[in-house]
């Protein structure tokens, strides 16, 4: 196990990021959002990585958000907030763009910064210590618009406001009953979400990545075909993978997929 503060490891096509600073509940320094774009840029250029995994080291926590300690430093005024936000939201933007897929794996406490980052990820899984909170009422700020959105478009305008509001506290099972996450898991999460991850990596990447993509453009108002994804449908049935699927089938065997995804050889 790596002693940085944030570190990525990869296996078999799934790169996972983890935040390593247990003793202080994988809490979030500025050093950290700066390594962590670098690291999902690098996750972003790999071919043989097709799917991220984002955790916090051991399991009292995922994030207990930014490290409140560097408040009166780094953000002790509007311009040194400036330069210590940029850093934060382009992390977080860099997860929520990446063309591949990106899972949360959440275990203990998910916070405010933290949170901003599992909410970015496309699936979040968690087990039933997870708890969840985003404490902006509680410190004086208001939260930035990329991250409330985010917020607002998986659990609702209302539970948004209500979360924000008060910063109140969210168990595993308020969290799945209002859409923060996708699943409760009682036995290994980890196990659970490694299973899940090898099995997305193993799947046709022109087809994942296409799906978020069009996903992506529903969640920005798209309500018809366009040009755009006339083409990316079209373009999947030039791919291997799609030769490959389609011999596998008549075959009857598992398909075995080599394509990188929109980016790459296909």
């Amino acid at each position: 196990m790596s002693e940085d503060d944030v570190y990525l490891e990869a296996r078999d096509g799934v790169a996972t990021i983890v935040l390593n600073r247990p003793a202080k509940r994988n809490a979030i320094t500025y050093a950290m959002w700066v390594e962590l774009a670098e690291l999902l840029a690098r996750f972003a250029k790999d071919d043989a990585l097709r799917v991220l995994v984002l955790r916090g080291a051991g399991d009292a926590a995922f994030s207990a958000g930014a490290d409140i300690s560097e408040f009166q430093t780094l953000r002790a005024s509007s311009e040194g907030t400036k330069s210590y936000d940029a850093a934060a939201a382009k992390a977080q933007d860099a997860l929520a763009t990446l063309v591949k897929p990106s899972i949360a794996m959440i275990q203990g406490a998910c916070v405010g910064g933290g949170c901003g980052l599992a909410l970015s990820c496309d699936l979040r899984f968690c087990d039933t210590s997870a708890k969840f909170a985003i404490t902006p009422a509680r410190l004086g700020i208001v939260y930035p618009v990329a991250v409330t959105k985010r917020l607002v478009d998986l659990v609702g305008a209302a539970h948004a406001k209500s979360i924000l509001f008060t910063g109140m506290t969210i168990g595993a099972r308020r969290a799945y009953e209002i859409g923060l996450v996708q699943d409760v898991h009682e036995g290994s999460l980890e196990r659970h979400v490694t299973e899940y991850a090898e099995a997305v990596s193993s799947r046709a990447q022109y087809s994942v990545q296409g799906t978020k993509r069009v996903v992506e453009m529903l969640l920005g108002g798209l309500t018809r075909e366009t040009e755009e994804t006339l083409a990316l449908r079209r373009a999947a049935f030039d791919t291997e993978d799609y030769r490959e699927g389609v011999r596998a089938f008549l075959e009857k065997r598992k398909p075995v997929f080599k394509g990188t995804g929109l980016g790459g050889t296909t």
